[in-house]
């Protein structure tokens, strides 16, 4: 299994963090199930000890469907939304066992 975690820094400190969070479920609730192999995402605000202000932690079947997830259509969108509105990103993706 694949987790893949993505960190984010706010370009907008300011940001109405309740209509973000609800922006970002509503982005990614529907890509699992419809995206092949993406078994959970799961994204957030940071409660305050970290270095990036929002979290995104997903776990695919495989390498395989992490390149498909990638792809997706929704996903290559929320991308592009991403630049403008995160000033820095920092991504890991894990091989880990079930």
């Amino acid at each position: 299994m694949i987790r893949h975690m993505i960190f984010w820094e706010l370009a907008d400190p300011n940001v109405d963090r309740r209509e973000l969070e609800t922006f970002l479920n509503d982005t990614f609730a529907p890509m699992v199930g419809a995206v092949p192999g993406l078994r959970s995402a799961h994204i957030g605000f940071d409660l305050g000890m970290g270095t990036h202000q929002v979290g995104l932690c997903c776990d695919l079947d495989s390498r395989e469907a992490l390149a498909a997830y990638q792809d997706y259509p929704p996903h290559v969108a929320f991308k592009s939304w991403a630049r403008e509105h995160f000033k820095a990103r920092c991504c890991v993706d894990l091989e880990v066992s079930e």
